[in-house]
C-alpha cells in the first residue's frame, strides 16, 4: 500500500505540469522504456527456463474471453486519439503515427506471450514476472523499477486529455497552472484510482473487465457507427457498412460475454 501511494504521488506531480503538447520527452522516454524492460523479461523467461511441470496451457472459452479482454485493455488510448491529433504540428500524419505505433506495441506483446506460453504453459500466472525465477534479484528489481516508470509515465499520457476534458467542464482556467479547480480535478483523479487499485487487487480482472467492456466500446462499436455516419458514398460504400456492421456486432457479443465469463467464480474469488 505504501508502495501504490507513492506512486500515485509522483504521478500527481507530473499530472500536475502541463499537457501532452509540451511532454514530448514523456512518450518518447516511456516508448524506451517499454522495449528495454520487454528484452529483460524476455532474458529472464530464457534464464529461468521451460517449467518443470510443464503442461500446455489449455484454451477454453473463459479463457479466451477473458485473454481477449485484458489484450484490448491495452489498447486504450483510443480514448485520447483525437486530443493527440489535435496536438500534433502535422495532425494529417495521425495515421501514420497510429500505424506505427501499434506495431510498436504488437512487436512488444506478441513475443512476450508466446515465449511465455512456450516455456510455462499452464504454469503461466496473470503477470508473467511471478514466473521470472526470484533468484535473479537485480533482474527482477530492473524490471519491476522500469516497469513502473514506464507505468507512471503512460497513465499521464491517457490521464491528461481526461483531466483537461473534466477541467473544461468545470471551468477551470486552462493556462493557469495551479489554480484551485484544476488542482481539485486531477487529485480527484488520482484518489479514485488509488480507491480502485486498493479495492480490487486483481488487476487481472479489472484488465478483462475494462478491456472486454469500456475499450471493447471504444474500439470495435463506436468508431464504426461515427464511420458509418460520415462514410462517403462511392463504390465502396457497401463494403464499409458492412465491414462497420460486423465491427460492432462483435462489439456487442464481447461486451456481453467478458463479464458474463468473469462473474460469479472469478470475480468473486
Amino acid at each position: 500500500r505504501n508502495l501504490c501511494c507513492y506512486h500515485a504521488l509522483v504521478f500527481l506531480v507530473i499530472l500536475l505540469f502541463g499537457s501532452g503538447n509540451d511532454s514530448l520527452l514523456v512518450p518518447v522516454l516511456a516508448t524506451a522504456l517499454s522495449v528495454i524492460f520487454t528484452a529483460l523479461i524476455v532474458y529472464g523467461i530464457f534464464l529461468t527456463g521451460k517449467a518443470a511441470d510443464y503442461q500446455p496451457y489449455q484454451v477454453t472459452a473463459k479463457s479466451w474471453f477473458l485473454s481477449f479482454g485484458k489484450f484490448l485493455f491495452a489498447f486504450g488510448g483510443h480514448s485520447a486519439f483525437p486530443n493527440f491529433q489535435k496536438e500534433m504540428k502535422k495532425p494529417r500524419n495521425f495515421p501514420g503515427s497510429v500505424i506505427i505505433a501499434f506495431l510498436i506495441k504488437l512487436s512488444l506483446y506478441i513475443p512476450v506471450g508466446i515465449i511465455g506460453m512456450l516455456f510455462f504453459g499452464e504454469c503461466v500466472r496473470p503477470n508473467i514476472l511471478n514466473n521470472i525465477d526470484p533468484q535473479f534479484r537485480v533482474l527482477n528489481a530492473c524490471i519491476l523499477m522500469l516497469v513502473a516508470v514506464q507505468a507512471i509515465m503512460s497513465a499521464t499520457i491517457l490521464g491528461n486529455p481526461v483531466t483537461a476534458m473534466i477541467e473544461g467542464a468545470v471551468g477551470a482556467p486552462y493556462n493557469k497552472l495551479f489554480s484551485i479547480k484544476r488542482i481539485a480535478v486531477r487529485v480527484c483523479f488520482v484518489t479514485t484510482a488509488i480507491v480502485i487499485c486498493e479495492a480490487i487487487p486483481r488487476f487481472d480482472l479489472i484488465m478483462a473487465l475494462i478491456g472486454g467492456t469500456t475499450i471493447n466500446t471504444a474500439v470495435f462499436i463506436l468508431p464504426s457507427l461515427f464511420h458509418i455516419k460520415l462514410a462517403k458514398k462511392d463504390k465502396w460504400l457497401t463494403f464499409k457498412i458492412t465491414l462497420d456492421t460486423l465491427s460492432i456486432t462483435f462489439g456487442w457479443w464481447l461486451g456481453v460475454c467478458v463479464p458474463t465469463r468473469l462473474y460469479p467464480t472469478s470475480w468473486m474469488n
